[in-house]
């Protein structure tokens, strides 16, 4: 009898475990254009899609770095400056295909924040027009999100309703996707089944639940001045004046080119 139960318990963690992994992994790059008013301020990233069933996680492999970097005391003597530069976005985004909801996460200085919207926010419509994007057969398709148009190219083949950032909702993964003035345009470069599925969920209990205004307002905040954030928690870098000056004009600066962002609508 014990034996059984022991067995059931193993199948019923399998089963759970199997449920929260991902089996399979998406590679995007990212060009935006990070000024609008400034048609050569091109800036490029990578994002990671992490696809399983019915979920998925998406994030930069600047976060991802960043992240790491959190857990050590000094990071190789890296500058305010080059620190914020690794990423633009500092999110996580997950998609759950059941409960038809995405949630972003994440940690804004020391805090740590959440939000939650529906998963279905494009209606898209599918256009006849057919090409190849890395071997893969795609399809055209186009939709409006968050105060942009955008036309995505999705492959049938690869059985995943899903895409980078909080696109999703065609007949198959989106391979390319972009707004119609091009200030974001999303490329898949690789895609690949894992030998073993990972496990990247992340335990959200501790972040805070808000509305998307109010994470978006927090992040602004604290890009405007992460330096005086940081004073005002008691955090003190042990720069001169001139250092600090030097710091706060730069970061005025990256605060000032970032207007460009790619929700125009909330």
């Amino acid at each position: 009898m014990r034996s059984l139960f022991i067995l059931v318990f193993i199948l019923c963690l399998e089963n759970v475990v199997a449920q929260n992994s991902y089996s399979y992994k998406a590679t995007y790059q990212l060009e935006y254009q990070e000024d609008s008013t400034d048609e050569n301020s091109i800036k490029t990233e990578k994002g990671v899609l992490y696809l399983g069933k019915d979920h998925s996680r998406y994030s930069s492999l600047g976060k991802a770095v960043k992240d790491s970097l959190e857990n050590m005391p000094n990071p190789k003597g890296m500058t305010m400056g080059e620190y914020n530069q690794m990423t633009d976005f500092d999110y996580t985004i997950y998609k759950d295909y059941q409960d038809n909801e995405i949630t972003l996460a994440e940690k804004v200085f020391q805090y740590e924040f959440k939000y939650q919207q529906d998963l279905k926010q494009i209606d898209w419509e599918i256009q006849p027009e057919n090409k190849e994007i890395l071997g893969f057969s795609v399809q055209k398709a186009t939709g409006a999100f968050a105060g942009r148009k955008y036309i995505a190219w999705f492959a049938p083949e690869l059985p995943f309703s899903d895409g980078p950032y909080k696109f999703s909702g065609l007949p198959g993964l989106i391979v390319g996707i972009s707004d119609f003035r091009d200030d974001y345009h999303f490329t898949l470069t690789g895609f690949q089944e894992l030998e073993k599925p990972v496990n990247k969920l992340l335990n959200l209990d501790s972040y805070k639940a808000v509305s998307q205004k109010e994470l978006d307002r927090v992040r602004d905040d604290y890009n405007r001045d992460p330096i005086g954030t940081m004073e005002k928690a008691g955090i003190r870098f042990g720069w001169s004046e001139e250092d600090e000056a030097k710091q706060k004009k730069e970061l005025t600066k990256k605060y000032k080119r970032r207007n460009n962002p790619i929700e125009l609508q909330k």
